[in-house]
């Protein structure tokens, strides 16, 4: 298992426990089951410069199968985590979703994303993620 940072094209890389706070939190059911988080990045800890302190963001994750949540301190892969927006690779996670009795929900281009928002983290099952800055 290995955690590698996004490089998002709207920030760079986020990297920091004060790095991403939470405003909203939203999961919408439908046929994309869709989790949206609001709020704002410090913009000290991100890689792209902005004139702000804080930048408005929103990031969509959809077709989610799985996500959980977690205190930071007891977030048993913390040391492995490469920065506040990671992608992990060879997912154990993803591994035991595929052998479990709903195997068939999880597809090829599901991904482990695991985000952290100052004092929570996230891992999030789903095929894929969008992010605007407000």
């Amino acid at each position: 298992m290995e955690y590698q940072a996004i490089k998002t094209k709207e920030v760079g890389i986020i990297n920091g426990r004060d790095a991403i706070f939470l405003d909203d939190f939203r999961q919408t059911c439908n046929s994309q089951c869709i989790c949206v988080f609001k709020g704002k990045f410090n913009s000290k800890l991100i890689e792209i410069n902005f004139e702000k302190e804080y930048i408005p963001y929103i990031f969509y994750f959809s077709h989610i199968i799985y996500y959980q949540c977690c205190e930071l301190d007891t977030y048993i892969n913390e040391a492995k985590m490469d920065s506040s927006f990671d992608l992990v690779h060879n997912s154990y996670l993803i591994e035991e979703l595929k052998t479990g009795r709903k195997s068939s929900k999880i597809k090829e281009n599901h991904r482990h994303y695991v985000l952290q928002i100052y004092d929570y983290v996230y891992d999030i099952i789903a095929k894929d993620y969008e992010l605007i800055i407000e």
